[in-house]
């Protein structure tokens, strides 16, 4: 199934654009005496850093699986990617599930990120505590995996992570299981794995089996989280016999991150299951699915629109588009490409279920898998990003183009501005206009101090905005809400199976298992995280909207230009206004704005590794609001400080621009004014080169 397909040619016209650029910056070298080809070697480097960037980073398809413990997801993706094969191994409870990413490659391999040290030491404490809370549960399962293996831990979280190859694609389905499979000998060290495959299906696409947003490991959490803010496409899979529960609600809704989405697909699982227990009393095959499928839409809506009307805060649009189910078994579609006779002792029980009304059929096995129903809404999103990439591919060659002529014209202006001079001047008239130009634009000082005064007072308002923001950001991103749970308690009874007129069965009973579910509330670690992220994040916004606001560059350049300009007297006749526009032109292209980089990687770790998974302790809860409370107070300390440093080296940078203006400015009249000077020593042969060099200039082609 060949789901994204990246057209070459796009590459190909960058690399002709490259080309062309290559070419030209060789014709040109013997003229570099007479035009500067920095700048074109700038535009090439730019060029080339962006659109490897295009490649690298914006050209997979991002698709997360997401769903509970036992809902299909492994099945679904062995089916959806590997034709049924058992490539990704089940995990069938929490202590094993490991955040999966599946992505092509030449070359079979497996990279393995471990926990951290400090994420270890965080599970061996949590592992020494006596609770059936979900993170210390599972972090005493995972401590005790470790000793029945008898590794030595920090011989493998020392690594941090690992890549291991593997020669055939056979070799990595048979040791896959070692490192995330539910008996796997490293699974419990594991955080997260990246599977690469040699399948050419998967090429352009990242896909990722998701450990659940309820994972009581606060890292692989946090992991699964940033992973699916980044993700195109979602699918959500609930099992048919427990279709969007309570559990799913509360797991979907209250923590699936919804930034960065843009389509949600919400997949009832093992659609077989729900099927078999209607048709016994159906008719018909058809009639079974009819209405097992209105059953469990029904219940979707209600669900849904109850689910919206209590939560004022609910994202709409996300919620409708669940409304739409793809209702699949992975099963049936395997047994529709099998003969009977090759069926496990489960297929064929299944069979024998849906084929009670002699039916079944391998035309409605698939019908029942219905796997091309997701198929479809692959190809449909991939259409889409293609269609986006597209758009944004077809600008990096136009928009560079656009540049490269302006800059080539500008060289051309230059060159033109020298042949007239040469043509219509001599040495001592060239020398007069430098010396004349030269002191005008000392008398425009005064001009320019008011100019950067208004800048200076636009900083200082700026700045005053900005710290009200930040503290708005502070208070806000200090709280954190609990959220409602759901917990499903396992009980079992003893039921006799004596029957009167069975004497043999007398005193005979048997053992069932039946649930309840239980409602709690909590406080999530993730979310702190989250708010520590979002927090930087905004912080970093902000500061760098500041300086945007404060200084539009453009808007700067043309008040320099214009009060340059005007001020230069014009009436006199060693004055070109046109060719002095050019050079002051050149000398304003080197003003920048800075950029703000805040890191909070140590501090997210720190955070961490001291909580994980759902709080439900009223003093740990306490304990999470004060550490985040400290954490955000601590971070908004460091930015306000960081920020009122880049205010301050801001203004520094912007006084030197001030006090260098002039002097640069000067610098640069009087270099250009020098080489027409020198050219007057052999000033035919001189305008012979420069009109030779114009004609290459206007021969180089752009499209």
């Amino acid at each position: 199934m060949q789901v994204f397909t990246k057209s070459r040619d796009d590459e190909i016209e960058f690399l002709s654009f490259i080309d062309k650029l290559d070419k030209m910056i060789e014709t040109l070298k013997p003229y570099s005496v007479d035009v500067d080809l920095t700048d074109i070697e700038a535009l090439r480097k730019s060029f080339i850093l962006k659109t490897e960037d295009f490649f690298r980073e914006e050209r997979k398809l991002n698709i997360g699986i997401i769903g509970r413990v036992k809902a299909g997801k492994s099945s679904f993706l062995n089916t959806f990617l590997f034709d049924g094969q058992e490539v990704l191994p089940k995990a069938v409870t929490p202590k094993t599930a490991t955040l999966t990413k599946i992505e092509y490659s030449s070359e079979n391999s497996i990279e393995i990120e471990y926990y951290t040290p400090a994420e270890w030491r965080a599970l061996e404490a949590n592992a020494k505590i006596d609770s059936d809370l979900g993170e210390f549960k599972v972090a005493r399962e995972i401590v005790e995996m470790v000793k029945e293996r008898a590794l030595n831990p920090y011989d493998y979280i020392s690594k941090g992570s690992e890549s291991i190859i593997f020669e055939s694609y056979d070799k990595l389905m048979e040791e896959l299981n070692q490192y995330v499979g539910e008996n796997g000998k490293y699974t419990p060290l594991v955080k997260s794995a990246v599977l690469y495959v040699d399948k050419e299906e998967l090429k352009d696409i990242s896909i990722v089996d998701t450990p659940g947003l309820n994972d009581p490991i606060a890292s692989r959490t946090d992991k699964t989280k940033q992973f699916i803010e980044l993700c195109d496409v979602v699918f959500f899979l609930s099992k048919a016999t427990g279709f969007l529960d309570t559990n799913d609600t509360q797991l979907l809704t209250a923590q699936l991150p919804h930034k960065g989405v843009k389509k949600l697909v919400l997949v009832c699982s093992r659609f077989d299951d729900g099927l078999r227990d209607t048709l016994w009393s159906r008719d018909s095959l058809a009639q079974a699915k009819e209405d097992t499928k209105k059953k469990l839409l029904a219940h979707a809506e209600r669900t849904l629109e109850e689910y919206k009307k209590n939560n004022y805060n609910a994202n709409v649009a996300m919620i409708d588009q669940l409304k739409d189910v793809v209702f699949i078994s992975s099963m049936a579609h395997n047994m529709a490409n099998k003969n009977k006779s090759q069926y496990t002792e489960q297929e064929l029980k299944v069979y024998n279920d849906l084929n009670a009304h002699k039916e079944l059929s391998k035309g409605e096995l698939r019908s029942i898998g219905n796997i091309e129903a997701v198929r479809k809404i692959f190809r449909e999103v991939a259409d889409k990003k293609e269609a986006v990439l597209d758009a944004k591919s077809g600008t990096f060659v136009p928009v560079a183009r656009e540049e490269l002529r302006n800059k080539l014209l500008g060289m051309e202006k230059i060159i033109e501005k020298r042949i007239d001079k040469l043509k219509t001047s001599d040495r001592e008239e060239i020398a007069a206009q430098k010396k004349a130009i030269a002191n005008q634009i000392n008398t425009i000082n005064a001009n320019l101090e008011s100019i950067f005064g208004e800048l200076y007072l636009r900083i200082e308002q700026n700045k005053s905005e900005a710290l009200r923001e930040l503290r708005s950001n502070n208070r806000m991103y200090s709280q954190i809400n609990e959220k409602e749970g759901v917990e499903t308690h396992f009980e079992t009874c003893k039921k006799s199976t004596s029957k009167w007129f069975m004497p043999w069965t007398w005193g005979s009973s048997t053992r069932e298992v039946y649930s309840y579910d239980e409602k709690y509330y909590y406080l999530d670690a993730s979310d702190a995280l989250e708010n520590i992220r979002n927090f930087v994040n905004d912080s970093a916004d902000c500061i760098e909207n500041t300086f945007n606001k404060v200084m539009d560059v453009t808007s700067l350049k043309r008040q320099l230009l214009n009060t340059i300009v005007e001020n230069l007297d014009g009436s006199k006749d060693e004055y070109d206004p046109s060719y002095c526009k050019l050079l002051v032109e050149q000398t304003l292209n080197s003003i920048e704005l800075p950029v703000v980089k805040i890191d909070v990687a140590g501090v997210v770790d720190t955070v961490a590794s001291q909580f994980s998974g759902e709080i439900r302790d009223s003093a740990m809860k306490a304990n999470l609001k004060s550490v985040l409370a400290k954490v955000i107070s601590g971070l908004f300390d460091d930015i306000s400080k960081t920020f009122e440093s880049e205010v301050s080296g801001f203004k520094a940078r912007i006084e030197d621009i001030k006090n260098d203006f002039s002097d640069k400015l000067l610098k640069n009249i009087n270099l250009e004014f020098n080489i027409v000077i020198e050219k007057f020593e052999n000033k035919e042969n001189e305008i012979e080169r420069y009109k030779e060099l114009i004609t290459k200039l206007r021969r180089i082609d752009l499209s």
